[in-house]
């Protein structure tokens, strides 16, 4: 990665920032780690596992992108040539599927009647640490917590996980006191007000082609069930391939939106994450890569990414993972192929049979 700190269009060419000795890292420096960020997706994008990402960094913070490359094995630096090895090593054919266990942590709004957000912090506390807590958002300058989250329990099957994401809600219920309160999920369900279902992932080695197996199988599926409104999310937030390593070992993926908007909704994530996690290196190709999908994924073209679908879903089901995990896949494959779409307007506890 080069670093250009520019003030205007020139700038003067900074040598590579220095990396943590721990490669799964970020920067601790905040800017350095907003450079290192937009190097990876540009790099991404350009479906690049290893490459060079020129940034420039302002005097006022901001980070744009000049150029990115792809780098030859003989470019690379051992440091990263090893780990990058070992990852695609370690994710062949022996690797152990069972040993793979999902955790997740959506979020949800409360509104009220006048269908203003009520701040979650009221009922859960600011920031609060556990199974139900809080997610901060800065605004003008002040951190709230309007934002509820919750933490489940890591589980080995989708169904497993939906179980303890419910034992939560009825928690996270017995906390608000509120009769009045709607609440809701899903990608926007107030406008200005991005949701995520972000899917935690360990036993699987994070690889550039499991992030692109999730994007195609998982996020496009779910991007064409997402209310309309959801479009607003994007780019800002639900960029693909957005990830976050964890101290857990594994990593989560965070393009998702909140798919506690219903346990189907739930449940076919889980299971479509699970099996991208388990079959990503087995598969002889990832579907639906091409540019006119992450274009259309981007702009809300649902005719468009409606056309992966069936690509999608013939590689899904020549997995050996498919069978098991079918029952809960296809009830969201048909439900994107008749152009249905989920309510984020209703209050979702209906649906996961949660006591008002």
């Amino acid at each position: 990665m080069s670093l250009r700190r520019s003030d205007n269009d020139g700038g003067e060419l900074l040598p590579p920032p220095q990396w943590p000795a721990d490669v799964h890292s970020w920067p601790a420096d905040t800017l350095l780690r907003r450079v290192a960020y937009t190097a990876v997706r540009a790099l991404y994008a350009l479906r690049l596992d290893a490459g060079e990402a020129e940034v420039a960094l302002g005097g006022d913070g901001r980070v744009s992108l000049r150029r990115a490359r792809p780098l030859g094995a003989a470019e690379l630096p051992q440091a990263v040539l090893k780990p990058l090895a070992e990852w695609y090593a370690a994710s062949g054919g022996d690797a152990d599927r069972q040993g793979i266990l999902l955790g997740a942590d959506p979020e949800f709004a409360l509104l009220r009647p006048d269908g203003r957000l009520a701040s979650a912090a009221r009922f859960f506390g600011a920031g609060a640490a556990g199974a139900a807590g809080t997610d901060a958002l800065l605004v003008r300058r002040r951190l709230l917590y309007p934002v509820a989250e919750l933490r489940p329990a890591p589980a080995a099957d989708p169904a497993a996980l939906a179980a303890n994401v419910r034992r939560l809600l009825l928690r996270a219920a017995a906390k608000v006191s509120d009769p009045s309160l709607r609440w809701v999920a899903g990608a926007m369900p107030l406008p200005g007000l991005a949701l995520g279902g972000h899917i935690h992932i360990s036993g699987a080695p994070l690889t550039g082609r499991l992030l692109r197996c999730l994007d195609s199988c998982l996020a496009y599926p779910l991007a064409l069930v997402e209310d309309p409104a959801g479009r607003g999310r994007r780019p800002r937030y639900g960029g693909l391939g957005d990830f976050r390593h964890q101290p857990h070992g594994g990593f989560e993926y965070r393009t998702l939106p909140s798919w506690l908007i219903a346990p189907a909704a739930a449940k076919a994530a889980f299971a479509l994450a699970l099996l991208c996690a388990r079959e990503a290196h087995r598969m002889p190709r990832i579907p639906a890569c091409g540019e006119r999908y992450a274009a259309a994924y981007y702009a809300g073209d649902r005719s468009e990414l409606a056309g992966c679908l069936d690509d999608v879903a013939r590689t899904l089901s020549a997995t050996e993972s498919y069978s098991a995990l079918s029952a809960y896949i296809e009830p969201l494959l048909d439900a994107a192929r008749q152009g249905k779409t989920w309510d984020e307007k209703r209050d979702f506890r209906y649906k996961w049979r949660v006591p008002l």
